[in-house]
């Protein structure tokens, strides 16, 4: 549509609570979210990593949020069909105890209400809360095709993950065995690492006395003694003198009287305790791996609920903790209780119900990876998935290799249910759709599996799950692969490997060709964010004080960082600021035009001041920066290269410069900063959708929304790197007369008379005289004469000035730099305060240190 510019009813500054939801709610109604499968413009895909349902909006989503609508709004304008698909993840564990905190507070539990009620109520609570997360990335400005929102529970997604496991099932890739896994005993399902949290807890070390057969005795130390009752082996170092020669012989079991060989393992640590390591198979991943390989025998010496199972001793039944005590009671009684020692270590706790995680062994149903791991490995030696940082492909690589089974199963009643049935005599059948017969025996009967399929299983599938496999689907042909995926590093092994793993096994390709792994944000402090700590920033209330576009911004310049960062609130508000910079920027072109007509911008050959063919080769070379940013997954250059041009070189130079030709209607002037404006705020758009939008539709001519348009690459016709070069001197002896202005007394706002100490071309001096409001001459006039990089200055009547005048201002001037000596010599200023606020401030010094040796 066409318009004239607006700038009477632009208020005074830029509002994002004014303007943000209704451009969202436009965009939704324009369509400019939904991807079409008949479009001839090359596609590219993301599919947004699916949050918990159970979640709220945090600071992780804003980064790989803000990475990805960065990508999907510069390809759009870069003439591609793109699809981001948003979805949410079912969040078993999570989702569970939410439901049966309920049923607690409602004096009943899921087992009194039954399978089939409780899968109902969580039915409904999906139906009234599952949206909410994900509805909150329209807070972010997010462009997710909508119409195309995925679930993993929904009725298609559950479909393409019983396909995939009866597929693997067949391949005889699927087996269930007992194995050693992590195991919630609140929960009573096995949960993976990722649900792993670890907390600092303050134990004692118990160092107790094994007798060996045939005379001696070797002193072990652990913090948990109730469960040697389960150990079946003593382990010490091949290489450890001190136990040389008891290898190979047989320790006896204190309390209960078992034989325990005592073998040489170089898993064993000679520094922890004795250097004699209790091996409890049943109860230790570590000495599980040491019981394998030296045929140990594996004991449960724990129930499912974490109470001990040890039939015959006056321990059995009972909690864990409970054991101990009596454990240790019997222990010294018995003189075989050496001695106690504090001891301070990192303990394993569920993430959901925060029950002490209980390592044991239980019946699993486990996925063999070899195959699937090979395929990957060399998928990726191909260079067929690139990293973001690269480093995380060596870390990636090395995981795969050392890669095992995986325990693909849980025993929760939320999630999908293992596709596997039982028929009355014990055949087992595994089936997508429930079985009406048994193949071996004819029987009509069955009973289903009980355990639910890891949350991961159905993540693995989500790239082309949601575009509609295990069907042919228009969506699937179109969009996949995929070519970009945004995580965070701690689910690189849990989920990125396996959606490649899987991509590759069910569709023949990778899933995407990008990975991005986003940096951790954490609190001011340095501690990780976490809403229990109060650590937490809930992205929303940042938005709400300063606007998503300031949000975008921050998270774009730091995303991907080599490190983690901490969060600086002062960041985001800089960048608030530069959205009303924007603001007012348009301001004086718009008023300018007054409802005219712009002209098209000159030419290259037709620009005759210096000032203009140096904004324009930096537009050129801004534009082609922030592509190149992105393009190269450093956000960071792109948002930094923008910031740079519009605040710094357009606004604070050349708009300045210009402002009195605007005034005079100057259609060159107003041409060029038309252009510039429209080039900036397309280059800008990616990253501050909003702020960007609003301004763009305030400018003249035919304009449709900002994603529809081109993305600004045509300004290389203007670039001259001979002119930037030069006119970095001028800016340099303009900004030191402008310092002497301020710092020398008696010195003028205006006038004054330089003289060069090199020969310019006449479009460079004009372009000073104007600038720099000087005279350009020969032969200085009288007066004092101050030293320029280039050249020399006089301003007139600046030998009259008084000495004490003099003197007073050099005492202001001492004392505004010992101010910022000061502030610069804060440690807690300088931990905190923005790159660009410390610039400044040093930068400050400088100048003062300049003048006061000028004045004195």
């Amino acid at each position: 549509m066409k318009h004239a510019p607006r700038v009477t009813d632009m208020p005074k500054a830029f509002d994002p609570k004014a303007i943000e939801a209704d451009w969202y709610a436009r965009w939704e109604k324009a369509g400019l979210f939904a991807a079409s499968t008949k479009s001839d413009k090359p596609r590219y895909t993301i599919c947004l990593p699916p949050p918990n349902v159970t979640g709220e909006l945090h600071m992780g989503h804003a980064l790989n949020g803000t990475v990805q609508d960065i990508w999907a709004r510069y390809r759009r304008m870069t003439g591609h069909e793109v699809l981001f698909l948003p979805g949410t993840d079912h969040a078993a564990i999570a989702t569970q105890n939410v439901i049966e905190k309920r049923l607690g507070k409602e004096g009943t539990s899921k087992e009194e209400i039954g399978r089939d009620a409780f899968a109902e109520l969580v039915d409904e609570w999906y139906r009234t809360m599952g949206a909410t997360i994900v509805s909150q990335y329209r807070v972010l400005g997010a462009s997710l095709d909508w119409t195309r929102q995925r679930f993993t529970m929904d009725e298609r997604y559950v479909r393409a993950v019983l396909t995939a496991f009866v597929a693997f099932y067949e391949r005889g890739w699927i087996y269930r065995a007992p194995r050693i896994v992590n195991w919630c005993p609140h929960d009573q399902s096995a949960i993976s690492d990722l649900e792993v949290k670890w907390q600092e807890h303050d134990d004692v070390l118990y160092f107790i006395k094994y007798p060996i057969e045939g005379g001696g005795d070797v002193t072990i130390a652990t913090v948990r003694p109730e469960t040697m009752l389960a150990d079946t082996g003593v382990a010490v170092h091949p290489d450890d003198p001190r136990y040389r020669d008891i290898a190979g012989k047989t320790a006896i079991l204190p309390l209960v009287g078992r034989k325990l060989p005592i073998v040489a393992d170089e898993a064993v640590d000679p520094e922890f305790g004795t250097g004699a390591l209790k091996v409890t198979p049943g109860h230790d991943p570590m000495d599980y791996e040491i019981g394998q390989r030296h045929h140990l025998e594996v004991i449960n010496g724990m129930h499912l609920d974490g109470r001990m199972n040890v039939p015959g001793l006056r321990y059995d039944g009972l909690p864990g903790v409970e054991a101990r005590k009596l454990v240790v009671e019997d222990l010294k009684k018995q003189g075989l209780l050496l001695k106690e020692e504090p001891y301070t270590h990192d303990v394993g706790h569920c993430d959901r119900c925060d029950a002490i995680i209980e390592p044991l062994i239980s019946e699993q149903w486990w996925l063999r990876m070899e195959k699937m791991r090979d395929r990957a490995v060399a998928a990726s030696e191909a260079g067929k998935v690139r990293w973001h940082p690269e480093r995380y492909e060596r870390i990636y690589l090395d995981w795969m290799h050392g890669l095992r089974d995986w325990n693909i199963s849980r025993q929760l009643w939320l999630g999908h249910r293992i596709p596997v049935y039982y028929c009355e005599n014990d055949h087992v059948i595994a089936s997508v759709d429930p079985p009406h017969e048994c193949t071996d025996c004819g029987s009509d009967k069955f009973r289903q599996d009980t355990d639910v399929l890891d949350t991961w299983f159905s993540s693995a599938l989500w790239p082309f799950a949601t575009l509609g496999w295990p069907d042919e689907t228009e969506d699937l042909r179109t969009f996949y692969p995929t070519n970009m995926n945004c995580t965070a590093r701690e689910i690189i092994f849990l989920w990125v490997s396996r959606m490649i793993m899987t991509g590759l096994e069910f569709m023949g390709e990778v899933p995407f060709a990008d990975v991005a792994i986003h940096c951790q944000v954490q609190a001011a402090d340095g501690r990780r964010m976490s809403k229990s700590l109060g650590t937490g920033v809930d992205p929303r209330s940042i938005v709400d004080q300063y606007g998503a576009d300031a949000l975008r911004a921050w998270a774009a310049s730091v995303a991907m960082s080599s490190q983690d960062v901490r969060y600086d609130e002062s960041r985001i508000e800089g960048y608030r600021r530069f959205c009303n910079k924007l603001w007012n920027a348009v301001k004086p072109i718009l008023i300018s035009l007054d409802g005219g007509e712009p002209r098209p911008v000159p030419e290259p050959e037709s620009l005759v001041l210096y000032e203009d063919r140096w904004i324009l080769s930096k537009l050129a070379a801004a534009c082609d920066a922030i592509a190149r940013g992105i393009e190269e997954f450093a956000f960071q250059d792109s948002i930094n290269a923008a910031y740079a041009f519009a605040w710094n070189e357009f606004c604070d130079w050349w708009l300045e410069a210009a402002k009195p030709r605007l005034k005079t209607a100057d259609p060159v002037a107003q041409a060029i900063g038309l252009y510039c404006l429209d080039a900036v705020m397309r280059a800008l758009h990616p990253f501050m959708p909003f702020v960007t939008e609003e301004l763009w539709s305030r400018l003249p001519g035919e304009r449709d929304f900002v994603m529809r348009s081109e993305w600004p690459d045509d300004a290389g016709r203007y670039i001259d790197a001979q002119v930037e070069l030069d006119f970095e001197s001028l800016m340099a002896m303009v900004s030191e007369i402008r310092s002497y202005r301020k710092s020398v007394s008696g010195a003028p706002a205006k006038g004054g008379a330089v003289k060069l100490d090199e020969e310019w071309d006449d479009d460079w001096v004009q372009a000073l005289t104007r600038i720099g409001d000087v005279a350009v001459a020969d032969q200085l006039p009288p007066g004092k004469a101050l030293g320029l990089d280039g050249g020399t200055v006089v301003f007139p009547q600046v030998e009259t000035a008084d000495a004490a005048v003099t003197e007073k201002k050099v005492a202001q001037l001492r004392n505004d730099l010992e101010r910022i000596e000061a502030k610069l010599a804060n440690e807690q200023f300088m931990a905190k305060a923005p790159p660009e606020e410390i610039a400044k401030q040093q930068g400050r010094a400088d100048e003062l240190r300049a003048a006061i040796d000028r004045l004195t």
